[in-house]
């Protein structure tokens, strides 16, 4: 009885440890990426993500514009969000997101009224200048690849709804062509 149970446990242990050294030990869980569809619309974004668990990670995303000429322009983004990766590698492949924003717009357009006086057309303009910042919800699907040296590239797509001032714009943009490395 004793040479089956030391043989048992002996068998254990070994396919214990051929299990362990089967395995690829990866330490990565975390990224940094720039996004180079918002870079070339003149609003650069950087995202930094931390993985939970090989299927799952938690990320934030920050927005700058560079260019405030525009009407009703976004000015500024923070988003984070949750990921849920369905790929065969750690944390790649095909992916659902739900994020939150929270987003600055400036407004600024003038109103023209016209009106008779007189036989005499008047004109009247108003300017309105108006910074708005409001919270958002929204969600996003995506794709992300990795090579043998952990850069990663990814493209997703999505939109958010903002509550808040009904004059800004009711919705966010969560595209994304973005390079980046993990580490």
């Amino acid at each position: 009885m004793k040479k089956i149970l030391l043989l048992l446990s002996f068998l254990s242990v070994s396919s214990i440890i051929s299990a362990q050294e089967d395995q690829e030990f990866d330490d990565t869980n975390q990224e940094l990426k720039l996004n180079l569809a918002m870079s070339v619309s003149g609003v650069p974004e950087i995202t930094y993500e931390y993985f939970l668990e090989d299927n799952s990670s938690v990320g934030a995303s920050l927005a700058i514009a560079l260019d405030s000429e525009e009407d009703m322009a976004l000015r500024f983004i923070f988003s984070p969000y949750y990921r849920l990766f369905f790929g065969k590698k750690k944390n790649a492949g095909f992916f659902i997101e739900a994020n939150t924003a929270v987003a600055t717009y400036h407004d600024y357009y003038v109103s023209y009224d016209f009106y008779y006086e007189d036989d005499m057309i008047i004109e009247e303009h108003t300017i309105y200048d108006e910074k708005t910042t409001n919270f958002g919800l929204g969600a996003a699907v995506g794709f992300k690849l990795l090579t043998r040296n952990n850069y990663i590239g990814e493209i997703y797509a999505g939109a958010g709804r903002l509550f808040g001032d009904q004059k800004a714009a009711e919705v966010y943009p969560r595209v994304g062509i973005t390079i980046g490395k993990r580490f």
